[in-house]
């Protein structure tokens, strides 16, 4: 018995002395993630890398501008439960994606260019968007009561 505890102990010693984090750790973090507000959905829209003279993508809501990301940033949108028109523009087209989000939900967009004159918005999984946004810098928050 005391050489399987020994043991026990010794497997979780060393595994606290692991560098490099788990792929779930990295995606998922702890509990502390930023989730929903009562009665609102969360809704982050993120950018992979890009290299440095990628131009920013424009994006809007409901014909609104809401910001615009460059590589790497992400913002993040607090919205009550209804349907939504978002654009992505490049620099001579855009892209229209309509999402319907309901309360206590959280949901994350990937802006990206599509070909030389146009950008699109595409839906990340949870692991996906919440690595993306550990990762990148915040570059704006958007609250429609």
């Amino acid at each position: 018995m005391i050489k399987f505890l020994g043991a026990a102990l010794l497997a979780l010693s060393l595994s606290a002395c692991q560098n490099s984090p788990s792929p779930w750790y990295q995606a998922y973090g702890t509990t502390s993630f930023p989730v929903a507000k009562d009665g609102m959905a969360a809704l982050y829209i993120v950018r992979d890398k890009a290299p440095p003279d990628a131009p920013s993508i424009p994006i809007s809501m409901s014909r609104h501008p809401i910001g615009g990301l460059t590589g790497s940033t992400w913002m993040r949108l607090d919205l009550p439960p209804n349907p939504y028109d978002l654009r992505a523009f490049g620099s001579d087209e855009s892209s229209e994606l309509i999402i319907t989000v309901v309360p206590g939900e959280t949901r994350f967009l990937l802006v990206q260019p599509k070909g030389a004159n146009d950008a699109q918005l595409t839906w990340l999984s949870q692991e996906d968007g919440r690595r993306l946004v550990r990762a990148g810098t915040q570059v704006g928050s958007y609250y429609n009561p």
